[in-house]
């Protein structure tokens, strides 16, 4: 019995990586990407030939099938799994289909000399790659010389300590938060960097501490200018209130299944300690409950690798979009292949504004549950190049892209063109861009050096459609801005700026989490002035609030005191259940033993309201200035 319990825990786990689909494995092995599909097979795909793949590919190479997300694991598909992910010498002197080749040798690494983001060899890089999980006619193989397979040049070391540096840690974790019986909560900790024996040091890789799988969508870390004082240490801290207490401007990293949280090759250092301004921090979460359970606890935290020993270069960082909340803005229903784009023309400049020169070291995108592929593009002079696309993507797999083997350096005037692709074709009606996992999102972040300069995109973004075989690249060029229906000036990378052509006036009630607090002054302002209405475009307050309403900022509390009868209101986005705490006894989990650790005891952010005053006009006015502070935040 208790064999066959172990055995079912397993098969679960393996269900619940499998089924969500890594696309990144494929950067983890020698010619991930350019793995023949064997005769028979189901889930190929079409090869880029142009780009050095066979005709037909097989990307879920671990997989039942050459989809991905099917199971059980095929043989190989398990070995992977035995040595965590990581091509190893074991692995790849392993025979796992029983064919009589190795899996390095169905690879082309038969010496086992190449590690992660290696250049290959001229060998390897036109080997014909054969599936390392399927047995295939190991007759007629020559073993080549080991020198002729080396990689013609080895990939810098990430995440890792070089030999000389001084290694330390520190771990900082929420204490026991009550996850409320809520879709969606953000909500913001307060934790005090605990290493004050120097003024300076550099984190090498910092990463998450996940404890609540079901319920964590991601976070964001902000860098604190001042130590929080001893009665706010562990406990929740709110925008406003953190703005009076501390400076927490500085994105220090940011957290997403699949993504570490910083991520550093062996020269390049985030800055941490009071030369850097960073003594404390803000972990702004987001949970998911969709189900509304109540006694759901976290007790999740990150872990910072770092070391006194500073590195020759800082990193900094840019985005050609962070396009996060706009309740006009959505993915029509039933597109398989809806894109978003954005022109991102580069301005560089160092901290003295004369021009510099961005070196890149990775990319990241983020979406949400409908995101499949995303792109980008770099344009220099006359040179257009893949700049670490992902024509396979998935939420659960948000990975940093290696981009250093490009040894690319951006200054003005070069191009980038960024672009998100959806598949809605299992919804019935329109996905907005919002911040529930059940919105849409469109992200794309490079992370380089030097520390001191600053790359900034100017341009629009549009939307469209592609056809089912259709490149991704040179969407641009095939695809124009001024044929789209829909276009937005980029002016605000969180909600896509103004909109410049079309309509997508196809609105959703929606409660903003983040402003709920804020909602009763403006409603308030609304009874009170006859020229307004559930209607009226808040434009007039603000620019940034172009086509948004109160009901698609406090839909459920416009609803309830002042639209009633209004079309949109049965689609309210939020309801919660209110359980008495009293019943639900905090589920503890210690720090590690010997960790340097905060613990923070937090409720929901946004609970206190702007006091209401009789001049409503004013008021409202400067509610809506106050909710602007929420809107183009950070999420």
């Amino acid at each position: 019995m208790a064999g066959s319990m172990v055995l079912a825990v397993r098969l679960w786990a393996a269900a619940s990586l499998c089924v969500s689909a890594f696309p990144s494995f494929r950067t983890r092995v020698p010619n991930g990407f350019r793995v023949t599909c064997p005769t028979g097979a189901q889930g190929c795909l079409p090869g880029n030939t142009s780009a050095g793949q066979p005709d037909s590919i097989c990307n879920g190479i671990g997989h039942r099938t050459c989809a991905g997300a099917t199971l059980p694991l095929n043989l190989f598909g398990l070995a992977l799994e035995k040595y965590n992910y990581t091509w190893t010498r074991e692995l790849c002197e392993e025979d796992s289909d029983s064919d009589g080749l190795t899996n390095g040798e169905e690879l082309g690494d038969p010496c086992c000399l190449w590690e992660d983001y290696d250049t290959p060899s001229a060998y390897t890089g036109t080997f014909a790659a054969s599936h390392p999980g399927v047995p295939n006619v190991a007759s007629g193989y020559v073993r080549p010389a080991c020198a002729t397979t080396a990689p013609a040049s080895k990939a810098a070391k990430m995440n890792a300590f070089n030999p000389w540096e001084e290694q330390r840690q520190a771990e900082m974790f929420i204490d026991s938060y009550q996850i409320p019986a809520a879709r969606t909560t953000y909500v913001d900790f307060a934790v005090n960097f605990p290493d004050e024996s120097m003024d300076l040091f550099h984190v090498v890789f910092a990463e998450v501490i996940l404890r609540s799988q079901d319920n964590l969508h991601h976070f964001v870390i902000k860098g604190c200018t001042n130590k929080w004082p001893d009665d706010k240490v562990g406990k929740v801290i709110g925008r406003a209130e953190s703005r009076s207490l501390n400076d927490c401007d500085t994105t220090f990293g940011a957290w997403a299944p699949g993504s570490p949280i910083v991520s550093m090759p062996s020269w390049l250092g985030r800055p941490v300690g009071s030369a850097a301004r960073i003594v404390a921090f803000q972990i702004q979460a987001h949970f998911n409950n969709p189900s509304r359970v109540p006694c759901q606890f976290s007790n999740d935290g990150f872990r910072i690798h770092y070391t006194p020993t500073l590195r020759n270069e800082t990193a900094t960082a840019f985005a050609s979009t962070t396009l996060s909340v706009n309740a006009a803005m959505g993915v029509p229903a039933g597109k398989k292949r809806f894109f978003l784009t954005r022109s991102c023309l580069l301005d560089v400049k160092d901290d003295l504004g004369q021009p510099a020169k961005f070196h890149v070291a990775t990319v990241n995108y983020h979406a949400h549950l409908l995101g499949r592929e995303m792109y980008s593009e770099l344009t220099q002079g006359s040179q257009t190049m893949d700049f670490g696309s992902s024509s396979i993507w998935h939420f659960d797999d948000q990975y940093n892209r290696n981009l250093l083997p490009m040894n690319v350096t951006l200054q003005t005037g070069d191009h980038i063109q960024t672009t998100c692709v959806f598949n809605s074709l299992d919804k019935t009606e329109t996905v907005n861009f919002g911040v529930e996992t059940t919105d849409e999102m469109c992200w794309a972040s490079f992370v380089g050096w030097p520390g001191n300069v600053r790359a900034n995109c100017s341009g629009h973004l549009w939307m469209g459609e592609l056809s089912d075989d259709e490149p991704g690249l040179g969407l641009a060029l095939r695809h124009k801005e001024k044929a789209s229906g829909f276009v937005w000036d980029g002016a605000d990378l969180s909600n896509g700026g103004k909109m410049l052509g079309g309509s997508m006036r196809t609105l959703a009630c929606f409660d903003f989490p983040q402003a709920q607090g804020w909602c009763p002054t403006i409603i308030a302002g609304i009874k009170a002035n006859a020229s307004l209405n559930c209607n009226t475009d808040l434009r007039e307050y603000h620019p940034i609030l172009d086509g948004q309403t109160i009901l698609t900022i406090c839909c459920s509390q416009a609803c309830s005191a002042v639209c009633p009868g209004h079309p949109l209101c049965p689609g309210s986005t939020t309801s919660t259940t209110t359980l008495d705490e009293s019943l639900c006894r905090a589920q503890t989990t210690p720090p590690y033993k010997g960790s340097s650790s905060v613990s923070a005891q937090t409720t929901t952010k946004g609970a206190s309201s702007v006091p209401i005053s009789s001049c409503y006009g004013a008021q409202l006015a400067a509610s809506v200035a106050l909710l602007l502070v929420v809107l183009i935040g950070d999420l």
